[in-house]
């Protein structure tokens, strides 16, 4: 585990079945026995998410509030047994809390078939990712608490960043001008070069995302930490979105 912050902590080492990417969970400490888990990913790799709370001094029973961004699995799908295991609520923006429950059930890319297809491309045979990775699926998730923009979970401030998906949220820590932004931007991931913005492929309104992205270039933070990175951006991050947001306007206007 990356201790970005005092209280900010960056969970490593879970892949993703797209071998040209990772998936980062991330960790808020309130205090010694008050977490928050951020988006704690794949089912089956919670021993791996289990060790490094350990080896941190933590326990998973510690975790107080488990806050998923948004609705895919890669994000979602180890929500109910975390809750299960440490009695931590769920909290997710309301719109997508309809869709973690299937209620109704969410039609947005990328599809199971989509995605097979791109692995398959890839080289890597759904035989081998599901050995790995179990079921695709995600069980319905009952979210305890639903918030709203601007509303705080503890010392986080909720920013709502639709275009990856229609509920997608956003992170801010005031005192350490830090973002967690999930996947309203990636950086050097899954093929791509430099940062960008949550990509047409898995994104079900991609102009909707440009201008989240904008919206989160107004606000005052200098970290950066994203689900989908090579590493954190921990210096002059609002300036490098700027830039982003700039260049991806101008690609609309061509």
């Amino acid at each position: 585990m990356a201790q970005i912050t005092p209280k900010v902590y960056s969970i490593e080492g879970i892949s993703h079945p797209d071998p040209r990417g990772k998936v980062f969970p991330y960790l808020f400490a309130e205090d010694q026995d008050d977490l928050t888990l951020i988006d704690p990913s794949f089912l089956s790799k919670l021993p791996v998410l289990e060790k490094y709370l350990l080896d941190e001094g933590y326990d998973i029973k510690n975790v107080k509030r488990i806050i998923l961004t948004h609705v895919h699995m890669d994000h979602s799908q180890a929500a109910n047994e975390v809750k299960r295991k440490s009695g931590a609520k769920i909290y997710s923006h309301w719109i997508e809390a309809r869709y973690l429950g299937h209620n109704p059930p969410y039609q947005g890319p990328p599809s199971a078939q989509e995605t097979a297809e791109k692995l398959e491309k890839l080289g890597v045979s759904m035989k081998t990712v599901l050995k790995e990775y179990g079921t695709f699926d995600v069980e319905p998730i009952s979210v305890d608490e639903q918030v709203t923009d601007g509303d705080m979970i503890g010392s986080l401030k909720v920013i709502h960043t639709p275009g990856h998906t229609p509920g997608h949220i956003s992170l801010y820590y005031e005192k350490d001008k830090l973002l967690l932004g999930a996947d309203s931007i990636y950086k050097h991931v899954f093929g791509a070069e430099g940062m960008y913005i949550s990509a047409p492929q898995v994104s079900i309104d991609p102009v909707t995302a440009i201008v989240s992205a904008q919206r989160l270039s107004k606000v005052n933070f200098d970290k950066l930490l994203m689900a989908h990175q090579d590493s954190p951006l921990l210096e002059g991050a609002r300036g490098a979105v700027e830039t982003l947001v700039a260049e991806s306007i101008q690609k609309l206007k061509r």
